[in-house]
């Protein structure tokens, strides 16, 4: 029974948090409760391995982090990486290569139920498109928001059911027959998704070359130092506030000047 609350929490949260209308907006539960991070906390406080959900999340983060949608087209299904194969990985107690190698297929496949949503939602529009005729309220509403949610449900939670129910099982087993070396091969393969997923951060967030001096002093900290993870993010985001506020005061003092202001501070010599 305990197991099954558990499945069902899963469950939820990836519903509330694969639905274009979730709780809290997309920006909250989309965009934010959907990160593996997120997802690697919350698996883990359902299943009482709060360390092995942190590890995995941050590994299947870096993974996936350069993922969205572009044009509406979706080619990996986050949110299933998030919860479903996170919660699959903590009660097997796969390695994190061993998970990515893992989450990389289901997410591409469950990616595609996208598609499926879609085709029903064209069913649910013409039910729409009868209830304007017919000035019938009821059938709108049944239309356009019942309906679908239903459906979305019932397709979420039955893809976090057989991956959960079925997925473990399939698990060992393939574990079991699985020889050790297509393992570490598999391992090798999800070790080098992190730095696919860095690289397409890099891509869109470096505007000069100089802004890898950051990456160099993150390495050091972790390398040399032996800082952990919470240190350096506490340490990155006041680097990050002060580099903010530097790179914001040109910017104030051009508008001051072309706005005809005069903004001096108390060692300037006014010059009459």
């Amino acid at each position: 029974m305990a197991y099954f609350i558990q499945v069902l929490l899963v469950a939820l949260l990836y519903h509330l948090t694969n639905t274009f209308a979730s709780f809290g907006g997309m920006v909250f539960g989309r965009y934010t409760c959907q990160r593996p991070l997120v997802g690697g906390l919350l698996v883990g406080l359902i299943f009482g391995d709060l360390q092995k959900g942190l590890e995995l999340g941050i590994a299947f983060q870096l993974a996936y982090m350069g993922a969205f949608a572009v044009g509406g087209a979706v080619s990996v299904d986050v949110g299933v990486v998030s919860y479903p194969i996170m919660a699959m990985s903590i009660i097997n107690g796969l390695d994190t290569g061993t998970a990515l190698a893992i989450a990389a297929p289901i997410s591409i496949l469950t990616a595609n139920l996208t598609h499926v949503m879609r085709a029903f939602n064209t069913v649910c529009t013409g039910i729409v498109r009868k209830g304007i005729k017919e000035v019938d309220y009821k059938k709108i509403e049944v239309g356009n928001v019942i309906l679908p949610q239903v459906f979305l449900a019932a397709m979420n939670f039955a893809v976090v059911f057989v991956l959960m129910y079925l997925g473990t099982g399939a698990v060992d087993s393939l574990l079991a027959v699985v020889p050790q070396n297509v393992l570490h091969a598999l391992g090798l393969l999800g070790g080098i998704l992190p730095a696919v997923g860095m690289a397409m951060l890099l891509k869109y967030n470096i505007v000069g070359n100089w802004m890898f001096i950051f990456f160099v002093l993150g390495f050091m900290m972790v390398s040399s130092m032996q800082m952990g993870f919470i240190p350096i993010a506490i340490f990155a985001a006041a680097l990050a506030f002060l580099y903010w506020k530097i790179d914001s005061r040109p910017e104030t003092a051009a508008e001051s000047a072309s706005a005809g202001v005069n903004v001096f501070t108390d060692d300037d010599d006014v010059e009459m």
